[in-house]
């Protein structure tokens, strides 16, 4: 019996360890790697030079929401290596990667802060609202960014961006799930 139960917990804990391989959750002092991408690569008539799968997952449809004293736990940034594929030959594309998680990130924090700062409406109408409009506002910033940059290539616009985006995250350090 007692063999039976260890086995069972050996097993348990290889099932997480694999399910937890298929994504990356976004963390400061872990920055992905071009070793990160471990998709298919595209038929190579495509011409493309990046595939890269990321976003911000909530876990609001819990009934026990309302027993949290915040939501930062509730929203999180993960990348999927699996369904992500780079040129590694292509510098400016790892660095791009790089900012759109960012960018995700800092999107997943204005959404936590907003959930936070509206509780009760979170807890009596949902978070879809709010969701909603962090989302659409995130298009917006996203599609600046692919503009002002190029989508990556354009260095100094990059550098711009990649500032700007430090400075957000900054001040929004207080809905970071994952600093110190």
């Amino acid at each position: 019996m007692k063999k039976t139960f260890i086995v069972l917990i050996l097993l348990a804990t290889l099932i997480f360890a694999v399910a937890g391989q298929d994504r990356i959750e976004w963390n400061e002092n872990k920055r992905l790697t071009i070793n990160d991408f471990k998709g298919t690569p595209p038929d190579p008539l495509a011409h493309q030079s990046l595939i890269a799968k990321m976003g911000v997952d909530t876990n609001l449809d819990d009934p026990e929401i309302k027993t949290l004293k915040t939501f930062n736990w509730q929203v999180t940034n993960y990348f999927y290596p699996n369904d992500s594929w780079i040129l590694w030959t292509d510098k400016s594309r790892l660095r791009y990667s790089l900012t759109l998680f960012d960018m995700d990130e800092w999107m997943a924090r204005e959404l936590r802060k907003r959930l936070n700062d509206n509780r009760e409406q979170v807890l009596l109408t949902g978070h879809e609202k709010i969701l909603n409009e962090v989302r659409s506002e995130f298009v917006i910033i996203r599609e600046q960014y692919n503009g002002e940059t190029e989508y990556g290539s354009n260095p100094i616009g990059q550098m711009k961006w990649e500032s700007k985006i430090m400075e957000r995250l900054s001040s929004l350090s207080a809905y970071c799930k994952t600093c110190e």
